[in-house]
C-alpha cells in the first residue's frame, strides 16, 4: 500500500502558481542542478517544447500503482500543485511535473518532486527496485 504522510510538515511549500510569472522558470542548467538532488527524477522536453520533470517506476501490481497515484494526489492537493499522472500496462506509472501557468519548470516543481519522494511510500516491483536502488528510500516497508 502506498501512503502519503499527511501529518508531515514539509520544509518547503509550493507557492501559489498565480504568483509566478515567466521569470520563475528555471533554465535547463538550473533545472539540472536542482534535479541532481533528487536522483529518481529527470528533465524532459515534451512534444510541446515545454521543459518538465518526470519520474517513472514499475509498481508491484495494479493496486500498488493505483495506491501510489492516489498518495501522490494527496500531496499534490495539499500543495495546490498538480502533476500529470499516467498509468499504463497496468503497473507502469509516470509522474510529470511542470508549472502549467508559466509553461515550464520552476522551483515549485522541484519542491513537489522532493515532497513526493519524501512522503509517498510505494510498493515497487521487486525486480524494478533491485534495478533502481536509489528508490529504496521511497519503498514501502
Amino acid at each position: 500500500m502506498s501512503i502519503a504522510n499527511e501529518d508531515t510538515t514539509p520544509a518547503k511549500k509550493c507557492v501559489p502558481c498565480e504568483s509566478l510569472d515567466p521569470s520563475s522558470l528555471l533554465s535547463i542548467k538550473q533545472a539540472e542542478e536542482e534535479i541532481d538532488k533528487i536522483p529518481l527524477w529527470k528533465i524532459d522536453v515534451g512534444f510541446d517544447r515545454v521543459n518538465k520533470i518526470s519520474r517513472s517506476f514499475t509498481a508491484k501490481n495494479f493496486q500498488s500503482a493505483l495506491d501510489a497515484i492516489n498518495a501522490v494526489g494527496v500531496v499534490a492537493e495539499r500543495e495546490g500543485h498538480h502533476p500529470d499522472l499516467h498509468l499504463t500496462s497496468y503497473r507502469e506509472v509516470e509522474i510529470v511535473i511542470y508549472t502549467h501557468s508559466v509553461g515550464g519548470v520552476t522551483l515549485n516543481d522541484v519542491t513537489l518532486a522532493q515532497m513526493i519522494d519524501d512522503e509517498v511510500k510505494i510498493v515497487y516491483s521487486p525486480k524494478w527496485l533491485k534495478e533502481n536502488p536509489d528508490a529504496k528510500s521511497s519503498a514501502a516497508k
